[in-house]
């Protein structure tokens, strides 16, 4: 090795070694390279944003003095930190060239978090507990902590800490009950258009939904459910009682899909047996029973007409769209009302009345033609056999 390569100083052999941890920005990973490391893969260094963009200072010195001199912010006051992201994040000329909104700042302020956080609750919820801290990524990204998949498990860190939550006097059982619920299970399936807690609480306003809120906020998936629940006498009567409206029937993360099935057991949590409301909606429930009833005993003679074989694809599709009459009865059910259900379920009890007629139609005349196939097989067959025995008496009689 030549002999100045060997007389280079230490410090400088230091810089020569630890130049990947040197951002494009500066010098900061020789100090921090833990920090460094994580944020090169993140949003922001894809950007050419490096530490200064948050932190100020000079990153272009290693004398701590002066890298952590004039506007220099370390942010270790978690209080801090809201403000400092709005400083891009609420910037409309910033966010315009990545279509992102500028309002999440003031959402926050009006949030839970952001309302605990302004009264010195250093435990609240801020940016970097939700997005990370250096390693802030995308949210489309699998390992975001905000990506749909994982926004269970984010806000669970916090709601499913039994100490931190009993400080609140809330439930820590809720990611718990999330998880086992028929969204949380939706979620867990691959189903990425299911609600996480963001779609219910908001994201960066989070907050509980109000008493009378809740039909709003669930009518943003459930649509026709809503409006059904709007048209029918449990929306005032439950407004007027200052009852929180769906959760009053299906609860609130432990959500669970309720069937016609159900119908008595709901009706009679509130209402009395034999009252004019159960009979509503026994009533119901006796209609769309009868259309299921048709509609399973249609597909099973497809099964069968399958194995004929008979083609069977208009008929599965016909029962297909029965079955969507189904759901959508299940919907028209939060009106508390006959009519609707009824025409409903008729149209679907027809469809199955229908394919059923129609296959057992096909499959008595398609056995048919292969009973008179058969027969008129076993016939020819007989003929065939009586005519060979009949030549071979004749050859027996000629030989004699």
């Amino acid at each position: 090795m030549p002999a100045r390569i060997r007389l280079l100083p230490a410090c400088l052999w230091f810089l020569v070694l630890a130049s990947p941890l040197l951002g494009a920005e500066g010098k900061c990973g020789l100090c921090h390279p833990q920090e460094q490391v994580l944020a090169k893969d993140s949003v922001h260094a894809s950007e050419g944003i490096g530490c200064a963009g948050c932190h100020g200072g000079d990153p272009t010195t290693v004398d701590e003095a002066a890298a952590h001199g004039d506007g220099f912010q370390a942010l270790t006051d978690r209080r801090e930190i809201p403000r400092a992201c709005a400083t891009c994040h609420a910037d409309q000329e910033m966010m315009r060239p990545y279509n992102l909104p500028v309002g999440q700042y003031a959402l926050y302020q009006t949030s839970q978090h952001g309302k605990a956080l302004a009264r010195g609750d250093d435990r609240a919820a801020v940016c970097t507990d939700c997005h990370g801290l250096h390693e802030v990524r995308r949210a489309d990204s699998p390992r975001s902590p905000v990506n749909i998949r994982n926004v269970g498990t984010t806000c669970g860190r916090c709601h499913g800490d039994r100490v931190l939550m009993e400080r609140y006097g809330h439930d820590a059982d809720v990611l718990a009950d999330y998880e086992e619920s028929v969204h949380g299970r939706a979620v867990s399936d691959g189903n990425l258009g299911a609600p996480t807690c963001i779609n219910c609480h908001g994201v960066h306003g989070a907050t509980p939904p109000g008493v009378g809120d809740l039909d709003k906020v669930c009518g943003n998936c459930h649509t026709q459910t809503r409006q059904a629940f709007l048209d029918g006498p449990h929306h005032e009567a439950m407004a007027a009682a200052n009852l929180p409206e769906c959760q009053s029937c299906h609860s609130n993360h432990a959500i669970e899909r309720f069937g016609f099935a159900d119908l008595r057991v709901l009706c009679s949590e509130c209402h009395d047996e034999g009252s004019e409301a159960v009979g509503v909606g026994l009533e119901m429930q006796t209609l769309v029973v009868g259309a299921v009833s048709a509609i399973d005993r249609a597909e099973q003679l497809t099964v069968e007409a399958e194995r004929v074989p008979l083609n069977v694809e208009d008929h599965l599709a016909r029962l297909t769209e029965a079955r969507t009459q189904i759901t959508e009865s299940l919907s028209l059910m939060h009106a508390v009302s006959v009519e609707p259900v009824d025409a409903v379920a008729r149209r679907a009890r027809s469809i199955g009345d229908e394919v059923h007629h129609e296959l057992t139609v096909k499959m008595d005349r398609t056995n048919a033609y292969i009973g008179l196939a058969v027969f008129w097989f076993y016939l020819a067959v007989t003929l065939a056999i009586l005519f060979v025995y009949k030549r071979r008496l004749a050859r027996q009689r000629v030989s004699r």
